[in-house]
């Protein structure tokens, strides 16, 4: 039995809401390859082939299967609890994967049965976690490889500004008699007496993936990829320090136009050199007031509670530019794009008005029936309103243009720019769409919504459309951002002077990011299986062509991973999907890179990586941490 390390192994459920937050919940591995002499007690344990062939599952307990992919491929309770989840009581262990299981009692709040019971459902992406850095369950359990082996020192993902790249690593099980043959892109490389190796590639810009092949005189071995993004240094007039300006997090704390002064005084002084404002918020309100075309409810509308202060009824976006630009600053307004409101505190600013606006969902939850958002037994966060809404599309349009020409702003930033989630939207109107879709393409929709997709429990199981529906769903965000592009250009060239650019901010989960409809890649990408993205079948012709970057002036990801290696994976990620045609700026987490020297690696891997930072957000700044810890970015004025 092997019980190692155990303080610092956890399990981490794939994510509630990957658009809000990309860690799902985490809990210690108490044992592994071990069951405690109590099994009444509370605890968790990870199970690999070193322990056997199968595991029981405890009766009152549960259980998950894992493979090597670290997708659930089976979740039970124990035969103490028989319900849909139920399964059988002794579980094969994968040869490549392993099995989670837990003591205590499904009914005890707070157990770890629970835990994988109510986080863990088939086909979730999970992670394990050793020292807080993502880890295999070899190296947890510390199950050696069996025969011939690589151990590579290079990340499987990763971006370089060098023009060239150099693999090494080592050999397990590695024997210096020539029986073991090396190839790295087709060809032999040395390997010394101890099984060391390393080979340097020179690489033109752009995207690399290096085969790594190993074979042994049985002709057993192990194949492998690494993903190279070159890029060269980035020229300094595409370099930028954005600070976010989250509008509920902030605007309370500005009572006055000083405040908002002191606080852009603070910013340039630590180096930032644009402002992203949130000029509307999650819950539809604006925080300016010239607002002719779309009559929109001001901030100060917005309900408070007795911890937080009221909003004053101030023009903060006019102050911000007319700050911003005297400090030199550009000054970027934001848009929650589609989201119309805040479920979890209950405040609306138009949506009740406007019932049809609002997403139809189709949850497992619901019982199979097609319900709207608010009304499902899972409506999430925030509230959504239909993109495929021609009345929501020519609303939304009306925000952006009362913008451009009411205030001299540097730039528009489109947020949630996107579908709530892959449950959305199921209305009667997307359905008319989705059949005209289908019907340019020769297809027909027979069965809705089963012809997308099906619920067997709480498990999506896919229709014969999927492809076609992600690819619609993309289709229909694209052409809105196309919309809004052409918008900004004829603004750009009526007004002439200061160039409004357009950007937007995502999630940097790209090979997630298409259940949203927001395929933010560049049009010209061309998937590779090798770059194992999570459902590599989706990037079809269809979908690869809504790739929207072709409109947009600059792109922002959140990059909010909480370790370093995570968080460049994910630049690296954005730099694949957009190809190096526009700028993109890593979005940092200043409240998790809270620290002088996770904030310096964090920050120099963004300006090394891609084209700058963004930090997020305002209401977190720890202005002395930053001073010490922001590259400084010459900038002139945009005034100048």
């Amino acid at each position: 039995m092997n019980n190692r390390g155990l303080v610092s192994a956890e399990v981490e459920s794939a994510p509630i809401d990957i658009t809000i937050a990309l860690e799902g919940r985490r809990r210690m591995i108490s044992v592994i390859n071990a069951i405690p002499a109590n099994e009444a007690e509370d605890w968790l344990g990870l199970f690999t082939r070193s322990w056997g062939d199968s595991i029981s599952v405890p009766p009152d307990g549960a259980a998950v299967v894992v493979g090597a992919d670290h997708h659930v491929r089976q979740m039970v309770q124990g035969s103490g609890r028989r319900n849909d989840a139920s399964g059988p009581d002794q579980l094969d262990i994968p040869e490549d994967g392993y099995v989670l299981a837990s003591g205590g009692r499904l009914v005890d709040p707070g157990s770890s049965a629970l835990f994988l019971a109510a986080n863990f459902i088939k086909g979730d992406r999970i992670k394990l976690r050793l020292n807080g850095e993502v880890a295999d369950h070899c190296e947890i359990s510390g199950d050696a490889k069996s025969g011939l082996s690589l151990d590579l020192d290079q990340p499987a993902m990763f971006t370089t500004a060098e023009p060239f790249t150099v693999i090494s690593g080592g050999l397990m099980g590695f024997e210096s008699d020539g029986s073991a043959v090396l190839k790295i892109d087709g060809n032999a490389v040395s390997v010394d007496r101890d099984g060391r190796f390393a080979c340097k590639l020179e690489r033109s810009e752009g995207l690399h993936i290096i085969d790594v092949e190993l074979c042994g005189r049985d002709g057993k071995g192990e194949n492998r990829n690494v993903a190279v993004y070159f890029r060269a240094c980035t020229q300094d007039e595409r370099r930028k320090v954005l600070l976010w300006v989250d509008q509920r997090s902030n605007t309370s704390s500005w009572q006055s136009e000083d405040d908002v002064s002191h606080m852009l005084e603070r910013a340039k002084r630590a180096g930032v050199t644009d402002i992203a404002l949130d000029v509307k918020g999650v819950e539809g309100y604006v925080s300016y007031m010239r607002t002719p075309l779309s009559g929109r409810p001001h901030l100060s509308e917005l309900r408070t509670d007795a911890s937080t202060k009221a909003v004053p009824r101030l023009d903060v976006l006019q102050m911000f530019v007319d700050h911003g630009h005297r400090l030199g600053l550009r000054i970027h307004a934001s848009l929650n794009v589609f989201a119309e409101g805040s479920i979890l505190r209950s405040q609306y600013a138009v949506l009740d008005d406007h019932p049809d606006w609002e997403e139809v969902v189709f949850k497992p939850q619901d019982g199979g029936l097609l319900m709207r958002q608010r009304a499902s037994e899972a409506p999430g966060l925030v509230a959504f309103a239909n993109p495929a809404n021609d009345e929501v599309r020519q609303h939304q349009m009306a925000i952006i243009r009362e913008i451009m020409t009411g205030y001299d702003v540097d730039g528009l930033i489109l947020d949630r720019c996107r579908y709530d989630h892959e449950a959305a939207d199921f209305s009667e109107l997307t359905r008319s769409r989705f059949t005209e879709y289908l019907e340019r393409k020769g297809r027909r929709l027979e069965s809705w919504p089963d012809d997308i997709f099906r619920y067997e429990g709480e498990v999506r199981v896919d229709g014969k459309f999927i492809l076609d529906w992600w690819a619609f769903r993309a289709e229909v965000i694209t052409g809105f951002i196309a919309d809004v592009s052409r918008m900004v250009k004829g603004h750009n060239r009526r007004e002439g002077g200061r160039k409004v650019e357009l950007s937007a901010y995502v999630g940097s989960w790209y090979d997630a990011y298409y259940r949203n409809g927001a395929n933010w890649a560049s049009p010209d990408l061309l998937y590779d299986s090798r770059l194992l993205f999570q459902d590599g079948e989706v990037y079809t012709e269809d979908y690869l062509e809504t790739g929207y970057i072709r409109y947009l002036d600059y792109l922002m990801i959140g990059t909010y991973q909480d370790t370093l290696p995570e968080t460049e994976k994910y630049m690296t990620i954005g730099n694949i999907a957009t190809k190096g045609e526009i700028p993109v700026y890593a979005g940092i987490a200043i409240n998790q890179m809270n620290t002088c020297e996770r904030q310096r690696a964090a920050f120099a891997s963004a300006m090394r990586y891609t084209d700058g930072l963004m930090l997020f957000d305002a209401s977190h700044a720890d202005w002395d941490l930053l001073d010490a810890t922001l590259p400084k970015i010459s900038r002139h004025s945009p005034n100048s």
